[in-house]
């Protein structure tokens, strides 16, 4: 019975990193680039986190802090990283890296599939075990 229920949320997830997917891609295609530069270095629980400036056409420069932080920081104040914005938002930005692009897709999918893989293997070959199964008694 439980095979049911992972083949269930197997296929919910991957409706849903599927929707994702497309909503990114869709993002990407109707983006433009824009070059962020590090103007500072936020201190939040012992890890630092960089606030870019990013410059964007017909639009004041945007600040937008990346959500990672670490110790030591990564980033250095200067350093330069491009980044995807939509022209009728411009306050809404992602760097342009796959991870931040398609983080909850990809998490999504590595649960997904083997959801999918061992729901969908005991829900088709649960026919063929209970006859087998039938033909020892």
């Amino acid at each position: 019975m439980w095979y049911k229920l992972y083949l269930l949320t197997g296929l919910i997830l991957l409706a849903i990193s599927l929707t994702l997917l497309k909503q990114s891609i869709d993002y990407i295609g109707r983006s433009e680039r824009a070059i962020g530069t590090v103007v500072s270095m936020e201190l939040s629980d012992g890890a630092y986190s960089p606030v870019f400036e990013i410059k964007v056409k017909k639009h004041p420069p945007v600040v937008y802090e990346l959500p990672a932080s670490s110790n030591p920081p990564s980033w250095h104040i200067g350093e330069q990283a491009t980044f995807l914005y939509d022209t009728e938002k411009p306050d809404e930005v992602r760097m342009m890296s796959y991870f931040w692009i398609f983080s909850w897709t990809i998490v999504l999918m590595a649960i997904a599939i083997p959801l999918l893989i061992i729901g969908g293997g005991y829900f088709f070959l649960q026919p063929r075990i209970e006859k087998v199964n039938e033909s020892y008694f």
